[in-house]
Formats: structure tokens, sequence, C-alpha cells
């Protein structure tokens, strides 16, 4: 990630944790760790290791032995939901690469997801605080309720913002708020410090999650890495398309495309794609992502000035 290039004491701890996160993983099976140091050397943003780090900052009591173990055990807390994301929806690609689920197969990429989830718990056991054990456990629940929203309101046209909104609070936005909430607390920042972190880490995920979903809208499989109008096909209504629904010139034509649901073809989601553009859907997706943008912001105005502070406004701004 560019941004990291302007900040390099980011680089050396991430790469600390990418190191500490490869150790980790090691077994005695060679295979699964051959695909778990795949998935690793695959990359990504690392923003939720990231998170966590910046946190910590913001407390007294940093100390990078324990920070940079948390910060990994909970990238592979996210990589092992990815993995079995994937499985779900059958994925072919993650970030332009072979998913594992495709290169290994169903079966391998299950207990490899499971296998980081082990991974990660026995991590944290030795680094997290019980209480704050438990929180990234009620979290993890979440991200599974908000998996199973996802399913039961699949090709559902009364589908609302609210529930969007629900949906993606569990789904992606509850492991940022984790993840600033463990850093801050773990580090011994004073309560309303964790506190503005944890809220400052649920804004991101929102507007991160908004944002993502936008994609599918305004960007090409080429640049994203993933095929376009696939949530669309799986009956996943995000919030430009929930918007969209509503316009009074061509919603009623999306609607009756969306009646389709798994017999849909491909031309009539480019269809339906280029009949959301030609509504509000787009920008109204985009302000309610500022919203939270702007929340988030607030909360970091809270946090003691600092490097880190900065860091976040930054990652923020990355957002608009």
């Amino acid at each position: 990630m560019e941004l990291w290039n302007v900040y390099p004491e980011i680089q050396t701890e991430l790469y600390e944790v990418e190191q500490y996160m490869k150790q980790s993983i090691i077994s005695r099976k060679p295979l699964l760790t051959e695909i778990a140091l795949d998935l690793i050397e695959a990359g990504g943003k690392r923003l939720r290791p990231v998170f966590v780090i910046l946190a910590a900052q913001q407390g007294k009591g940093y100390d990078r032995e324990k920070i940079i173990p948390i910060a990994g055990a909970i990238e592979l807390l996210h990589t092992a939901t990815l993995v079995h994301d994937d499985i779900i929806d059958e994925a072919t690609f993650r970030r332009g690469q072979e998913s594992i689920y495709t290169k290994w197969g169903r079966d391998m990429a299950i207990y490899t997801g499971d296998y980081l989830f082990a991974r990660a718990f026995m991590m944290l056991s030795k680094k997290t605080s019980f209480n704050q054990l438990y929180y990234l456990a009620h979290g993890i629940k979440s991200i599974c309720e908000g998996e199973v929203d996802q399913y039961t309101e699949r090709y559902n046209l009364n589908i609302q913002v609210y529930d969007y909104l629900k949906r993606i609070y569990r789904k992606t936005a509850i492991l940022f708020s984790i993840s600033t909430t463990i850093g801050a607390y773990e580090a011994k920042a004073p309560k309303k410090i964790v506190k503005a972190a944890g809220e400052l880490g649920l804004s991101y995920g929102v507007a991160f999650q908004i944002k993502d979903d936008l994609f599918d809208y305004t960007s090409t499989e080429d640049i994203i890495g993933k095929p376009i109008g696939n949530d669309i096909r799986q009956g996943i209504y995000t919030l430009p398309l929930l918007y969209a629904i509503k316009d009074p010139y061509v919603g009623k034509e999306i609607k009756m495309l969306l009646q389709k649901k798994e017999e849909i073809t491909d031309d009539e989601i480019r269809k339906i794609i280029q009949l959301v553009q030609q509504t509000n859907g787009i920008l109204n997706a985009e302000i309610l992502a500022k919203r939270y943008i702007q929340r988030g912001e607030e909360r970091i105005a809270q946090l003691p000035n600092s490097r880190s502070q900065e860091v976040f406004k930054c990652l923020f701004q990355q957002l608009l």
C-alpha cells in the first residue's frame, strides 16, 4: 500500500507482523503449511493489523512484543474468513490470483480456514487478556451472524438500507472495531480512548464496505481483481442497488431483471449496472459513506495528537 511508503515505521512493524504470521502457521502437516504460506504471501492491504498497531500507540503501555502477535492474529482471522467466503461463493480468484478453493479444492480450503482460526486464537490466548479474548469471540460470532443475514436475505427485493447496514456492521465493520479496541486496551490506553478507538474502527469498516460495494458500479474487473456484478448474480443486493431500486424512472425495470434470480444472464447484469449508473444510487451511497467517514474523523479528533493519529486521518481520507 503506497501510504506505508510515507510512514516507514508502519512498514517496519508490518514486516514484523508478516514474519510472525509465517512462523505461527507452521504445521507438522507440510501441505497445511504450504497453503497457509501461499495465503500470507499473496499479500493484501493489511489494514486490520495496522489498526491494531495505531490504536495501541495511543496507550502508554505499548509493548511491541505483545502488539505484533495480536496484530498478526487479527489478520489471520480475517484471512480465514476470506478463505471460507471463497468456498461459499465458489470464487475462482482472490486479489487477482487463484483462490485457495480453486487451487487446492474445497476440502483443503475448509481445513485451512479452520486451521487459521485455531492458530489465531492460540496466538491471542498467549498475548491477550481474557475479557478481550471473550470480546473477540463475540465479534467472530457477529461475523457469522452477518454471513447468515446475507444468506437469508438473498434475492430479497424488500431489503432496506437499515438491513444492509446491519449486515455490514457484522460482516466487515466489527473486525475493524475489534482491532482498534483490543489494540488500545492492551496498550493500557484510558477508557475514553479505547471507546473512541473502537468507534472509529466501526465507522471505518462501514465506510470501507460501502466503498467496496461501489466498485461493482464504478470500476472494472482488471482493477479490482474479481468479477464485476458477482453480488447481483448471487442475490446480494448492496447499497447503490438498494437506492436505485427506488428510482421512479428505472427502478421497476431493475426489479424486473432481478426477479430472474439465479437465471439472470451476464448481459442482464451489465444492463442492471448501466441502469444503476443512471440513477442517484451511486451518489447516495457515496454520501452515506462520507457520513461514516465524518463520524470516524470526529473520533480521531478525540485521540491525543500523535503520528498514529495522523495515519488514521490519512486512512479515512483515502476512502473519499
